[in-house]
């Protein structure tokens, strides 16, 4: 089944089915990587970088000739994007290095401790159980003045306005700034 859409007077052409593979790859990835182990953790970072790299390759367009300027295309009208090719060709090589350093992490760790598991951290545990008060950027909040005594604060009754009744004179002007 192929999904199919115009967009600024171009045809673009898309297979579902490779939509869902990127979908069910991009679910399985971002579980590993949820995962407590380092070596899982680096699968679902592999699953989520090929199936970047394959929403690319999808959202490229549909093949066609070499895109090289003198070259005759065989059988096909239009050249195929050079963008996306170098885009999953540097992306390959990013998620390769990516691997590399993290297999290293992994060996690191696992020849100091002899565990793949990465473990809570103490204080990280600490800092989520402490109350607010506790928080080293706590400020306590400001209090409402008890009287009425001060003219710029906020009105003591709860009310919106800025006057009650009581405080207007006679004459239609406020005590407090004769308007």
């Amino acid at each position: 089944m192929t999904v199919t859409e115009t967009v600024a007077g171009e045809t673009l052409t898309t297979s579902f089915e490779i939509l869902v593979v990127v979908g069910i790859l991009v679910a399985c990835g971002v579980y590993l990587v949820l995962e407590r182990t380092i070596l899982k953790m680096l699968l679902g970072l592999l699953l989520l970088t090929n199936a970047v790299n394959l929403l690319i390759i999808t959202m490229g367009g549909l093949s066609g000739a070499p895109p090289i300027i003198g070259r005759q295309p065989n059988g096909s009208t239009e050249m195929a994007d050079p963008l996306v090719q170098a885009l999953i060709l540097t992306a390959i090589v990013i998620g390769m290095g990516l691997a590399a350093f993290v297999i290293a992490l992994i060996y690191r760790s696992f020849t100091l401790q002899t565990v793949d598991d990465v473990e809570d951290d103490t204080e990280d545990v600490h800092v989520a159980h402490r109350t607010r008060i506790e928080a080293p950027d706590y400020e306590p909040e400001a209090t409402v003045p008890e009287s009425a005594d001060d003219p710029l604060g906020p009105p003591v009754d709860g009310s919106d306005s800025d006057f009650d009744e009581s405080e207007r004179s006679d004459d239609g002007d406020s005590e407090r700034g004769g308007r």
